[in-house]
């Protein structure tokens, strides 16, 4: 079960909404099990949306539209107990099925709809400062920083970039993730921070089995990213200009599989032979071929820049797998980011994976993950080859024994030639040269070994000579003409636009194509403009006609001559200026009318209507330059959904607007009103009346600041009557003999009165603690003196000890000392103590 609070902009609460199905009806219903609906989380997006279905009755159908205005808020509790602030993106509402869908994710409109434009850093920045400077003015602000030192000069050239999109780019070239984290006090949102982690989540040693706490593990596999070899290009080093490569690095990996080529390329000869073009059964081991990807990093040395090339190529030489795992039971333990390990016993499957994306449900209480970053990623080639790398690795290293010879380099080298057969005497070089048409390109890999002998393998391909150009289309140009006959094309001037063609002639059409090669081709089509035919035959005689079927007549005289009973006569000159009905009754013409249920009609202007009863489920009244409290105002009142709502513009007494707006709505919540500031961006006063509370808004300062300020309040009935406590039975210990107190307050201002009775003991007495609903709220400034009503000139001081009790030094340590004063409290009020209004 779940709780959602709905509230305003100014988080007053505008309704709750509950998945409890025994929920009270005041409670509005609440699923998210829709197809896209459920609190999702993603690693890679950083930001979290929870999309659901409200229902309700007719009667709750406009509380529930004003629920889930957008830009509205929604608060609520996650799985994890923390709090959870939204606000709504997209809401949907049909009044007839009695739901309405919504959108709302916690990066808050400030972030989404707010955009950066090109940025070009100076110098070296840390994450904290990119993020404040693009997320500055959107009220978030840095919490957690893990890597609070870490410096990077990055550069942007998009103008259009959301502001989540752009401190997204930031975290993810510091290799960092962000998440959103909010503090809430009641239905408040007191602090906004956007935190960034090396890594979000973490292991918790959980195991999630299928046919027990999975339905089912569904896996998908691609291969969009997959490459065999990669050439890398770095950064500028310091006092450079040109970005670093491999080229000229010498490397060998103590693995044996991977080789570095002189012409900077990083291949992977395993997984080239499962994904070469050249593959083939007459070729099972290619050994050329390629799929090579140029990528750039950041590193400024050709040592980092080998191990970010080197991390790639492990990524990509195989097959991405992902895995959609169908949840039946997600512990609560497991958040976005986590890691677990998933066991499939039926197919042999155990993997560890990381929770990439979350959706849980709050109606089903269940939730479906998309896991990645598998370990089983690592070893996606095909047994057939992890037996040839394992191989390979030995061969590299050296077989145990007393040569024990291995792999020392690898160089790569290129060269064009005219044959195919015999390779080219010439230079070899580390770059692949430009080959002319019907040449060869060979390559030359040259191992050497670690004792000093080497080995030399070449391989060619054919470049294939150019094609004749093809003959394309040029330009096409269509021309009119009339003409005299459809047989011959008319010789006279041909225009773009096309002529009148008159009865019995002839429109023509020419078009004319050129093409690329210079030839043209001409071709027509014609038209014929056809005459008057003949008149026809006169046709046969029809049945004779009714001779009483009732005439209608639209005439100011009177209709005279034979008339059929039931005629109708419109009393005008025409149906415009119709001002009766009447109907001939066979002797005289009687008033007439027409039943209000027949009518249909779409538009009525500048009508008068007397009438009881409007039945319409919207009535629209714009209004022009009204006078209103000693200004003007254009606006509109409109009646719809059970509510009374006017919005309107101020304006002077010549009709110009000073660009302030109001709005007053009545509706089943209540009463509201607010004024605009001049610029629209803040309220100069608002007022609600609702839920049998007074709610009011006050701008102070200037309302054309950036910033506004407010003092806002609100008054129920509690707020306006006296409540007192007086004790009937006297407190009494070893001190006092007996003591009175007496409690009255209204509002937030208590007075307490003390009668008391010493027993003679001096120094401080202490009481008892004061009474729940007038405690106060200063305690080390809340105090008074009492006077003695036993001997003349004594006193008791009475103060408050924070935490404890009313505490008492009389001057006299016996006698009867009375006294009373008032303090200031923030206790809820005693509503169970008498009132007065």
């Amino acid at each position: 079960m779940a709780d959602f609070y709905f509230t305003d902009r100014k988080y007053n609460q505008l309704g709750i909404a509950s998945t409890d199905e025994l929920a009270s009806s005041s409670v509005i219903a609440i699923d998210d099990i829709g197809g896209q609906e459920g609190d999702y989380q993603s690693v890679d997006g950083g930001y979290r949306s929870y999309s659901a279905t409200l229902h309700f009755s007719p009667d709750q159908s406009a509380q529930v539209k004003e629920m889930a205005k957008v830009g509205n808020f929604v608060l609520f509790k996650g799985r994890a107990g923390e709090s959870v602030w939204t606000t709504i993106l997209s809401s949907e509402h049909d009044p007839l099925a009695g739901t309405n869908t919504f959108v709302a994710e916690d990066a808050s409109i400030d972030l989404i709809n707010g955009t950066v434009g090109a940025y070009a850093a100076s110098s070296a920045m840390t994450i904290a400062q990119y993020i404040e400077l693009f997320a500055g003015d959107s009220g978030f602000v840095v919490g957690y920083n893990e890597i609070p030192d870490l410096t990077r000069t990055l550069k942007w050239d998009s103008d259009d970039s959301s502001i989540l999109t752009r401190i997204l780019s930031v975290a993810t070239q510091f290799g960092v993730e962000l998440s959103f984290r909010f503090e809430v006090r009641g239905l408040s949102v007191i602090g906004k921070y956007i935190d960034i982690r090396k890594h979000i989540g973490g292991t918790k040693g959980i195991y999630l089995r299928v046919d027990t706490d999975l339905n089912k593990i569904v896996t998908t596999s691609d291969i969009a990213d997959l490459c065999t070899a990669i050439a890398g290009t770095g950064g500028k080093p310091e006092g450079s200009d040109t970005p670093i490569t491999l080229k000229g690095y010498q490397w060998v990996d103590p693995n044996g599989r991977y080789v570095l080529g002189g012409d900077g390329v990083l291949r992977d000869p395993v997984a080239l032979r499962t994904w070469s073009r050249l593959l083939s059964s007459s070729n099972p081991d290619p050994v050329d071929a390629h799929i090579t990807r140029n990528k750039t990093y950041e590193a400024t040395t050709q040592a980092t820049l080998l191990q970010s090339v080197l991390s790639d190529l492990e990524k990509f030489n195989h097959p991405a797998v992902n895995y959609e795992v169908d949840i039946a039971k997600l512990p609560d333990t497991v958040n976005i980011g986590d890691t677990v390990y998933l066991v499939d016993e039926d197919e042999q499957l155990f993997l560890s994976a990381r929770v990439l994306e979350l959706t849980y449900s709050y109606s089903n209480e269940s939730g479906t993950a998309t896991l990645g970053d598998y370990l089983i990623q690592a070893s996606q080639v095909s047994a057939e080859y992890r037996a040839l790398a394992e191989t390979l690795a030995k061969q590299n290293k050296g077989q145990d024994g007393k040569d024990g010879i291995g792999i020392q380099s690898s160089i790569v080298t290129y060269q064009a030639g005219s044959s195919g057969v015999s390779a080219p005497t010439g230079t070899w070089s580390d770059a692949v040269p430009n080959v002319a048409a019907n040449q060869y390109l060979w390559s030359r890999t040259i191992i050497t070994m670690t004792d000093g002998s080497t080995s030399t393998t070449y391989s060619v391909g054919k470049m294939g000579a150019n094609g004749a150009d093809g003959i394309g289309l040029k330009s096409s140009a269509v021309t009119y003409q009339i003409g005299t006959n459809g047989t011959t094309a008319p010789s006279g001037t041909w225009s773009s636009t096309i002529p009148p063609a008159s009865q019995g002639t002839y429109l023509w059409s020419r078009t004319v194509t050129l093409y690329t090669d210079g030839t043209q081709n001409t071709s027509y089509s014609v038209a014929y403009q056809g005459t008057n035919g003949a008149k026809g035959d006169t046709g046969p005689q029809g049945p004779p006609g009714s001779q009483n079927v009732p005439m209608t007549y639209v005439q100011t005289a009177t209709p005279t001559g034979t008339i059929v009973t039931n005629s109708l006569w419109w009393v005008g000159a025409t149906m415009s200026s119709v001002t009766a009905l009447k109907r001939w009754n066979g002797s005289s013409w009687i008033p007439e009318s027409i039943a209000q249920a027949v009518l249909n009609i779409i538009e009525l202007n500048a009508v008068t209507i007397n009438s009881a009863i409007i039945n319409s489920p919207d009535v629209n009244s714009p209004f022009s330059h009204v006078q209103i409290d000693g200004a003007k105002s254009t606006g509109n009142l409109e009646l719809k959904d059970a509510s009374l709502s006017i919005l309107g513009n101020i304006e002077d007494n010549n009709g110009n607007s000073n660009g302030q707006y109001y709005k007053s709505l009545l509706s089943p919540n209540g009463v509201f009103n607010y004024i605009t500031t001049p610029d629209q961006k803040g309220n100069m006063s608002s007022v609600a009346l609702q839920r049998g509370s007074l709610q009011l808004l006050s701008l102070v300062g200037d309302p054309s600041a950036a910033t506004k300020k407010y003092i806002q309040s609100e008054y129920t009935s509690a707020d306006n009557v006296t409540y007192y406590y007086n004790n009937t039975t006297a407190y009494t210990n070893a001190d006092i003999a007996w003591a009175y107190i007496y409690y009255a307050r209204r509002n937030d201002v208590c007075t307490v009165s003390f009668d008391v009775l010493a027993r003679g003991k001096q120094g401080w007495l202490d009481l008892v603690q004061p009474r729940t609903g007038y405690k106060p709220y200063l305690a080390q400034a809340t105090g008074a003196t009492l006077f003695s009503t036993s001997y003349s000139g004594a006193t008791c001081a009475v103060y408050y000890v924070a935490g404890g009790y009313w505490r008492l030094i009389p001057s006299v340590g016996s006698g009867e000392y009375r006294g009373s004063f008032s303090y200031l409290t923030q206790d809820d009020y005693p509503t169970g103590d008498s009132y007065f209004a």
